[in-house]
């Protein structure tokens, strides 16, 4: 597989023009632009590359960790500088579409578009950070439609807190014939099995970073219907790469923990219901909450299933869930935003089979028969 991000400096550098289409490079300049961070220490990182190189213009984007690249094509004259990304983004966002003409000497750049003109200081691109060559890789092809559903569903219950970094990401691996993406934050867990691409065997172990997942996301969205993406991982890094697009990153460095340990699938009792009056009913319990209480009480017994929600100000919502339970008596309480979020996992026309455990520290499983692939668990909470 070809090394997708590699970016390789040409020896020298001379007075350019180029001409691309407006359009054309306001959506790569866009795409890029999600890499940079708002606020950087270190001014390069604010500046996105432009640069040719095999006959494309290369638009390329860095924090250090990721890198986000498109290539488009023009006409002229070869460029190799940095500018700085909101500037760049502004200036031809307000251009109208058609043909510009990007001219480059002494540190600036010049856009122009008819009468219209725009100037912009650069910084020189050897400052720009070129990411290490991918070595020992372990490469495959998979189709962008279906990876853009495994990481979309896995990535929900990535963890938000920066002291278990650990957690602060989607860990990726395969197993029986399986590509495995999954999650936790310690309160919910899911996990999202796909057939295995071929050459995926071998794959490390690995922990793809929340914002990889989001660049790499918003890459395969943008794709076009029936794309299939390269995919090369070591256990460093990553590249994903479309067509002219491409993200490359690091992994988090750690290990992951075994959040398998606490999928049971022994329950006591199951609530069949659909996702739509999933939501619906949580929605409703959870009318009255002052906004400091987020408990969610179930309360499940034959023929009734009711979702109950108070507030510390005396406020109360009774609801009733049109769902079919299978079970004993069963009294527990949940998170309204993490049980919402499964309906999130599953979408909006799913029916839920919900699992309850015995005892009360037993994780609440979800799965569903038109998802076979994702299993989804809840922690009740304290009483």
């Amino acid at each position: 597989m070809p090394d997708t991000y590699t970016l390789e400096r040409p020896d020298t550098q001379a007075a350019t023009g180029l001409r691309v289409d407006r359009d054309t490079l306001l959506t790569a300049v866009r795409a890029v632009r999600q890499t940079v961070e708002r606020r950087n220490t270190i001014p390069i990182l604010s500046n996105v590359l432009l640069r040719v190189e095999n006959g494309l213009l290369t638009i390329c984007a860095s924090d250090l960790d990721h890198w986000s690249r498109r290539q488009i094509a023009y006409e002229g004259q070869p460029i190799d500088t940095t500018v700085e990304a909101e500037r760049l983004l502004t200036a031809i966002d307000t251009l109208r579409p058609g043909t510009i003409d990007i001219g480059y000497l002494h540190g600036a750049l010049t856009i122009k578009q008819g009468r219209s003109t725009r100037k912009l200081m650069t910084m020189p691109s050897t400052d720009f950070p070129v990411p290490k060559a991918m070595a020992d890789s372990t490469g495959f092809a998979i189709d962008a439609a279906p990876l853009l559903r495994v990481l979309e569903t896995a990535r929900v219950c990535v963890s938000q807190e920066e002291t278990r970094y650990y957690l602060c990401g989607v860990f990726l691996h395969v197993e029986d014939g399986h590509l495995i993406a999954a999650s936790t934050d310690g309160h919910r867990v899911v996990q999202v099995k796909h057939p295995a691409p071929a050459g995926s065997e071998g794959m490390p172990d690995s922990i793809i970073g929340t914002k990889a997942v989001s660049l790499i996301c918003a890459m395969l969205a943008d794709l076009p219907e029936g794309s299939q993406v390269e995919v090369s991982i070591n256990d460093k890094g990553f590249a994903v790469s479309a067509g002219r697009a491409s993200i490359a990153g690091k992994l988090v460095d750690a290990t992951y923990p075994q959040y398998r340990r606490v999928l049971r699938f022994d329950h006591a009792s199951t609530l069949e219901i659909q996702s739509t009056e999933w939501d619906r009913s949580i929605r409703a319990a959870g009318s009255a909450s002052d906004g400091k209480t987020r408990a969610v009480r179930l309360e499940l017994d034959g023929g009734r299933c009711e979702a109950i929600g108070s507030a510390a100000d005396g406020g109360r919502s009774i609801e009733p869930m049109d769902g079919s339970y299978n079970g004993p008596e069963i009294v527990t309480r949940v998170n309204l935003i993490y049980a919402q979020s499964i309906a999130k996992i599953f979408g909006p026309t799913p029916k839920l089979s919900i699992g309850f455990g015995s005892q009360a520290p037993d994780l609440i499983m979800i799965t569903s028969d038109d998802r076979p692939g994702v299993i989804a668990g809840v922690m009740p909470m304290r009483a």
